[in-house]
């Protein structure tokens, strides 16, 4: 079985200007286990004659499910020592089923002594069309408990 090695990151290690990539194509189960998980059944996630009829020209998926996603860019920034004291975004397209969705996360600032970094964020389709950007403020402290406990 294989071990996941994680890079030890702290505020110290990284540098403005650092990034990362996730991308996932956004499926029809994607869609349907986080209306199951959120409990938001809006027709214009799950319903393609409904979704047909809207401004989108069919079904879309969840606002939200795509923002989670984000966690996915972050992760991979971060980890495994950050955790999100604040996210904002804003959704610019809409996203479907099926779309292939890369997301850019970037050290926009670092403070040091409260040990904290800004990410700014965003999110392409398959098109190179904006779908999403936003900001999220994480917290980079979990690994100092981590890395004290084994001195």
């Amino acid at each position: 079985m294989a071990i996941m090695q994680f890079e030890e990151k702290t505020v110290d290690s990284l540098t403005v200007g650092d990034f990362a990539l996730f991308t996932k194509t956004v499926s029809e189960t994607d869609i349907t286990l986080y209306a199951g998980i959120s409990a938001d059944f809006a027709p214009v996630h799950m319903n393609e004659p409904f979704g047909q009829g809207t401004r989108f020209g069919g079904r879309v998926a969840h606002p939200m499910l795509t923002g989670a996603m984000v966690g996915g860019a972050i992760f991979r920034l971060l980890s495994p020592g950050s955790y999100p004291i604040k996210r904002e975004f804003q959704m610019e397209a809409p996203v479907y089923p099926g779309d292939t969705v890369t997301i850019r996360a970037e050290v926009a600032a670092l403070d040091r002594d409260k040990k904290t970094v800004s990410v700014q964020f965003e999110a392409y389709n398959q098109k190179r069309e904006l779908v999403l950007c936003g900001t999220s403020l994480e917290g980079m402290d979990l690994m100092d408990a981590e890395i004290n406990r084994r001195e």
